[in-house]
Formats: structure tokens, sequence, C-alpha cells
């Protein structure tokens, strides 16, 4: 089972273990941490073979790094705990 599904239509995800996940935009994700310090993305990218999820995380204030590359957002949000 699915910890988070990507509905398009709700502002915000349920938490994982303390995490906020909050729609910025349609198939993009901010990952705020309990202190309120964003901590990363979640991107949903739309292809032939169905979607995928890219994970990056938040390095600098204007920085990030890529995590990967994911087929199931559950395996994006791992990269969050």
């Amino acid at each position: 089972m699915s910890t988070l599904s990507a509905p398009r239509t709700r502002s915000a995800m349920p938490p994982v273990r303390g995490r906020s996940f909050i729609l910025v935009r349609d198939g993009l994700w901010r990952i705020v941490d309990p202190s309120g310090a964003v901590i990363g993305y979640i991107e949903r990218q739309a292809g032939v073979d169905g979607d995928r999820f890219s994970a990056r995380r938040v390095v600098f204030a204007t920085r990030t790094r890529e995590l990967g590359l994911f087929c199931r957002i559950d395996d994006a949000v791992d990269c969050f705990r």
C-alpha cells in the first residue's frame, strides 16, 4: 500500500515521520521538516511508460542535489526519512 498517493487536487500530503509534503504546483511537492525548514522536493514527471518521481535534497539555500528518479512515490519519499 502506498504511503503517499499522487493526488492532483490536495494542497498537502499526510505527514510521514514528521515530514510535511506541501503541494507547490501540480506534480511538485516541497518537503518540510518539523521545524519548518525546507529539506527537499519531489517532482512527478509524466512519461509514455508512466509517472516517475524525482527526489532532490536542498543542500544550500539556492542549491539542490539530485537523489534519484523513482517509479514509485514511496521510494522518493524514503530519501527523506
